[in-house]
């Protein structure tokens, strides 16, 4: 039955009361701006402390601080949809290194971010894994071990990065270019075509049950 005048009116004076919502859509160059800068501050900050260069700033304060804005962008590239399906679900090269198998692992103290290592990790060799770009992120935005390794004999200079539940297994290892590497990868991807709409129960593309995103 269709709604008098008065009705109409009186809905559209009630939904006014309301008062108005805002908003844009999610978009990838917010995000991707501040990876490119934090990117170069990991860089900077990694070279400044292997060549323990004389600086006004303390290079690993500002190297933990890059790390984790850096992990906050790319999550934020994966969760609003601002990377394409095949990228999120494509695993990318990392090396990690693993822990002593007999070692009687020391918990590291809470105010240092990269106690104990020695003790706990075999730095004599790191391993090819590869690991999905949100778990890299993951780990990366929950780091509990945050350290830069130099001198070795047996493993070149570079990054180490664990998150609180990984670091009892093993660390992350980059080299100044594998790390760049890393978010690259995340900068690079462009999503050529978007969809949004809704899945009914039986998984058909329509109704208004579940939602659907496909990114390619």
């Amino acid at each position: 039955m269709a709604m008098s005048d008065e009705e109409i009116e009186r809905r559209i004076a009630e939904a006014r009361k309301l008062g108005s919502v805002a908003s844009a859509d999610w978009q990838s160059y917010t995000w991707k701006n501040e990876l490119v800068e934090q990117k170069r501050r990991i860089v900077q900050h990694l070279a400044e402390a292997l060549a323990e260069a004389d600086t006004e700033h303390n290079p690993y304060h500002m190297l933990e601080r890059a790390i984790g804005i850096a992990a906050v962008c790319m999550r934020r590239l994966i969760e609003c949809r601002l990377v394409t399906d095949r990228f999120r679900e494509t695993p990318l090269e990392v090396h990690e290194i693993h822990a002593k198998e007999d070692a009687d692992w020391r918990e590291p103290f809470v105010s240092r971010t990269a106690s104990e290592v020695f003790n706990n990790y075999d730095l004599t060799a790191r391993y090819p894994e590869r690991r999905t770009p949100k778990v890299i992120s993951d780990k990366m935005l929950h780091a509990r071990v945050i350290g830069v390794l130099s001198g070795s004999a047996y493993l070149p200079d570079g990054l180490l990065v664990a998150s609180d539940t990984q670091s009892k297994t093993q660390l992350f290892h980059f080299t100044p270019p594998e790390i760049a590497s890393i978010f690259d990868a995340f900068l690079d991807d462009q999503i050529r075509y978007a969809a949004d709409g809704y899945l009914d129960k039986d998984g058909n593309m329509q109704g208004k049950r579940k939602v659907y995103a496909i990114r390619k």
